[in-house]
């Protein structure tokens, strides 16, 4: 190194001025930086939206009137337009605070069938649909002209599922990846505060199939699985199918992990 050279190498020390050297290499590698930082932000949406595997999740309020329902979860069971000959007459939206919990228990008994209106978050993962909303009081409303007669129970039968059990807020859009042990905690902390616990399947085609848990009784068994949420369980249960959405009814003390 020549100490008095013009090709001496540059020293920093932070209270002194910065060396030509220095500031030429800033220049350019600042702007590579921020615009790395533009085509991230431009890019990442884009493949997080490709393989979102069903997920739908939008920050918007969206504004639902339907039917409440609470066993074994909240559930606002809206009116479907159109012929429903072929399927259910009213979708069903799983009810939940914005927080890790249920809806107050006080909410839920004053408003048990009746017509509310419900503004919220939407959020669902093919056919598993919730809303995350904060209702702070009654809200009965007017049951529209003509609504459809609410969808009957129909019992299919006992089956042995195999699956997982996740949280219903998380799985279906708020987080990824909503499940496995790497989600363990975060479910757990759900489903203990009264978001209801969901029963994932997964067929044979890699098609997925939801279940709401319940006991035999259909009570919600939410403080009873805890401590089987995010392993592989085999469930031997009833499976009755109420509208668009499938119940699936087994004490937790006979699941069975594989």
């Amino acid at each position: 190194m020549t100490v008095n050279g013009s090709d001496r190498d540059e020293f920093y020390v932070n209270y002194g001025k910065i060396p030509p050297g220095f500031t030429r290499h800033l220049l350019w590698f600042v702007p590579l930086v921020v615009a790395i930082a533009i085509a991230l932000g431009l890019i990442l949406p884009q493949v997080h939206t490709q393989f979102n595997d069903g997920r739908s999740f939008s920050l918007a309020n969206e504004e639902l009137i339907g039917i409440l329902q609470t066993q074994p979860a909240a559930q606002l069971l809206v009116p479907r337009s159109g012929d429903t000959s072929a399927s259910a007459n009213y979708s069903r939206y799983l009810m939940m605070a914005f927080n890790k919990a249920s809806l107050s228990a006080d909410f839920l008994e004053e408003n048990e069938g009746q017509w509310l209106n419900v503004k919220g978050t939407l959020f669902n993962r093919n056919t598993l649909a919730g809303i995350a909303t904060s209702p702070t009081r009654s809200e009965p409303t007017e049951a529209p002209e003509n609504p459809p007669p609410i969808d009957r129970d129909v019992s299919l039968g006992e089956f042995s599922l195999v699956g997982e059990i996740v949280d219903s807020k998380c799985y279906p859009g708020v987080m990824k990846p909503g499940r496995t042990h790497t989600h363990r905690a975060c479910a757990i902390r759900c489903i203990s505060g009264g978001i209801p616990p969901v029963f994932v399947v997964e067929s044979g085609n890699s098609e997925k199939l939801y279940f709401l848990l319940a006991d035999r009784e259909g009570k919600a068994v939410n403080d009873r699985v805890l401590d089987k949420v995010a392993d592989p369980l085999l469930i031997k249960g009833e499976v009755i199918q109420r509208g668009d959405m499938f119940l699936l009814q087994a004490d937790p003390e006979t699941y069975e992990l594989i």
